[in-house]
């Protein structure tokens, strides 16, 4: 468990990530047809033909309220990112400049050089890693989430599960102690009810869709916020 606080800041306001679940709300459109119901945005640029006016339409959704946190994932974990990876570091640190946050990958060459990037502007960063075959055992998960959290903000880990057990590996991460706020998510069509059960047991973060799915198993983010206040009727 972790009890640290990690601020999304925004120009006119900051929100706080750690001491109690928030809904990350993923787009894979800058053309949002429905409310955005969830506490922070995430944009796929990866997901999208990019606009040459990307950025400032990123500032757009941003000025509603809600931080903006940017990802440009890539193909091999499970985005449709091909390019290189300077011109993605670009993109990142463009981004940057004007939005509360970015999630990176911890495999990645570039990682250290955006979470160094969003450290110097006071942003979130998000050091994320993902299974899309399997939930890897307990010890080697904490020894990437310490990797994590000793580059980034956040930790995310995002796992295939497979069987009840896994699910058990991932209760014992969040249960850990961790200096800074930890993210876990089980993927897998089945085994969508996890998306709750962990941010309720310690997950700084759950995602769900705004537009279209973007992994095994997600359910919409309206859909989340509301099972989390069932979950948590006092918070």
């Amino acid at each position: 468990m972790s009890k640290s606080t990690v601020l999304f800041r925004t120009a006119t306001t900051a929100l706080a990530v750690g001491p109690a679940p928030r809904v990350v709300g993923t787009l894979s459109s800058l053309a949002p047809e429905r409310e955005l119901c969830c506490d922070i945005v995430e944009v796929r640029l990866d997901k999208m033909v990019r606009p040459a006016d990307w950025l400032r339409r990123c500032v757009a959704l941003q000025s509603g309220g809600k931080p903006v946190l940017l990802t440009v994932r890539l193909r091999a974990e499970g985005g449709d990112w091909e390019n290189d990876d300077e011109e993605r570091l670009e993109i990142y640190q463009q981004g940057l400049l004007e939005l509360a946050a970015i999630d990176v990958e911890l495999s990645s060459v570039i990682c250290r050089a955006v979470a160094r990037a969003a450290a110097r502007l006071k942003k979130a960063s998000v050091i994320s890693f993902h299974d899309f075959e399997k939930t890897p055992p307990l010890r080697e998960l904490c020894a990437i989430v310490e990797k994590a959290q000793a580059i980034g903000s956040v930790a995310k880990v995002s796992t295939r599960i497979k069987r009840q057990g896994d699910v058990e590996v991932l209760r014992s991460l969040l249960r850990q102690r961790w200096e800074k706020p930890l993210c876990v998510i089980g993927m897998g069509r089945a085994w969508s009810k996890t998306r709750v059960l962990f941010a309720t047991l310690g997950s700084c973060l759950t995602y769900g869709y705004l537009d279209r799915p973007t992994a095994p198993g997600q359910l919409s983010a309206a859909e989340l916020m509301r099972r989390l206040r069932r979950a948590s009727p006092h918070d």
